[in-house]
């Protein structure tokens, strides 16, 4: 079992958890760079210890390629991520997520030319239909586009899109080089673009006021979520292979729903947890034959 590979799903798990508790008192034009400024600041730290000149490696027009990259993956996924968390609950967010590396799948599909078997366009429908579960509530009617939490949802589907875009937008650039460097450097660029958005909203003095949980919250999102995280997620995938690391990620929806239950007191309802199950099918079915090669 790698440790470092479960907690890192567990942090990412209940990092929609901390984002609702910290939303209920700060924009997220504050949050964000407060997260991100703290995760960049904890690696960009481990990276100056292991090798002083390791920003030297990027080229101008690499760090091109890294803006635009944390605009999408950074930035753009963030502030989708966060708003859609002001409108819908924690659970939905974690199966809502859930559902990236189907879109992945799809998407190497149509703009690298990866092979599609029948079985993984089978899981790419199932999933999708547990999203539409999920996000419907089970109502087959256009009645549910009027309910708040659908908007909510559908910001998160967004931010699940941009992952997307950013994971196979950036697989040329990415492969180019070590992954932590390179995470560090797009996680700064993206802070960098977010700060604007936080000068101009303003309310920065509200962090004066704000309540433990609410500091636990934002620290627990930049050091353990932006930072350890992804520290210990690439220290795993180095020993491990990414087959095995990767089905780790199934174990995050869970997490969220078990800290939201507990935590947020978000209700469990059965045509979420359908949904849920359909995704994890339609995931697993799409991955298996990867597994096998």
């Amino acid at each position: 079992m790698s440790w470092r590979a479960f907690l890192a799903v567990i942090f990412w798990g209940f990092s929609f958890i901390a984002t609702k508790i910290v939303l209920r008192e700060i924009h997220p034009f504050i949050l964000l760079p407060l997260r991100y400024g703290l995760g960049s600041l904890f690696l960009l730290l481990i990276q100056l210890g292991l090798n002083k000149s390791f920003l030297r490696v990027f080229s101008v027009r690499d760090w091109a390629s890294i803006v635009i990259l944390s605009v999408v993956g950074v930035s753009g996924l963030s502030l989708l991520q966060a708003f859609g968390l002001l409108y819908t609950t924690a659970i939905h967010t974690g199966w809502i997520i859930a559902v990236n590396p189907l879109l992945i799948t799809l998407s190497a599909r149509f703009f690298l030319g990866e092979p599609i078997t029948l079985k993984k366009m089978i899981g790419i429908l199932l999933g999708l239909m547990g999203v539409f579960l999920i996000i419907s509530k089970g109502v087959f009617s256009l009645s549910f586009f009027r309910v708040a939490s659908t908007y909510g949802d559908f910001l998160v589907l967004l931010s699940a899109i941009a992952w997307t875009g950013f994971t196979i937008g950036g697989k040329g650039f990415l492969s180019r080089f070590s992954p932590m460097p390179t995470i560090t450097s797009i996680m700064l660029s993206g802070c960098i673009v977010l700060l604007p958005f936080g000068f101009l909203k303003g309310g920065w003095e509200k962090l004066f006021y704000l309540s433990p949980q609410a500091w636990g919250g934002i620290f627990f999102l930049g050091l353990f979520c932006s930072g350890l995280g992804y520290l210990f997620w690439y220290s795993a995938l180095k020993k491990k292979d990414s087959t095995t690391v990767g089905v780790y990620l199934y174990l995050e929806p869970l997490a969220t729903l078990i800290g939201a239950y507990f935590l947020l007191g978000e209700e469990v309802r059965w045509v979420t947890l359908l949904g849920g199950g359909m995704i994890l099918l339609g995931v697993f079915m799409a991955s298996q034959n990867s597994r096998k090669n």
